[in-house]
């Protein structure tokens, strides 16, 4: 490795790259409210009982599994937060919105999916086509654009979209019996 300290992977690793216990407790409890309500989404899906399919076909069943997982992880993460001091902390982490551009804009990106892509009169394999390819350009853009691959890069993106659309209906359409939208 080189010893510049202006390349990214120079920097030592200490306790200050580390998440403050205040910030793993939040994202804990988010986390935890997000597994609660996948498992609770899950438990409502249609069981499909009047096609008597066996309970390890229900469409909720895997969501609900993966849903208890996360509940549970978010819990430990707590733990380990509180264990660390995390009421011993005063104020709340100051957070730069320029070190977490990327989340915002994945934030934006799913919002648009969801919201609308969605039950808008979009067939599902090609609103999550368009989704995925536009999530993989997006963010190897910069990337591209210095390497001058950037119609490389938006044909594989437009590829992958493509693949994972079909493949995504095709795996809850046809493989698990859920209705996509």
């Amino acid at each position: 490795m080189s010893d510049d300290p202006n390349l990214p992977h120079a920097a030592a690793v200490g306790d200050d790259d580390r998440p403050s216990a205040i910030a793993d407790l939040l994202a804990g409890a988010v986390w935890f409210v997000v597994a609660i309500a996948i498992a609770i989404a899950a438990w409502r899906m249609d069981r499909l009982e009047h096609l008597q399919v066996s309970i390890y076909s229900a469409p909720g069943l895997v969501p609900g599994i993966l849903g208890l997982s996360i509940a549970f992880m978010a819990l430990l993460l707590m733990s380990r937060a509180i264990r660390g001091g995390a009421f011993r902390q005063l104020g709340l982490p100051r957070l730069r919105l320029a070190d977490h551009w990327r989340l915002g804009l994945t934030l934006v990106l799913c919002l648009v999916f969801s919201v609308g892509l969605i039950g808008r009169g979009l067939p599902f394999w090609l609103a999550a086509a368009m989704f995925v390819s536009t999530f993989i350009f997006v963010f190897q853009f910069e990337d591209r654009r210095d390497d001058g691959t950037l119609l490389r890069g938006g044909a594989i993106a437009i590829a992958n979209g493509l693949i994972s659309g079909l493949a995504i209906h095709y795996l809850f359409q046809d493989l698990f019996l859920v209705r996509l939208p």
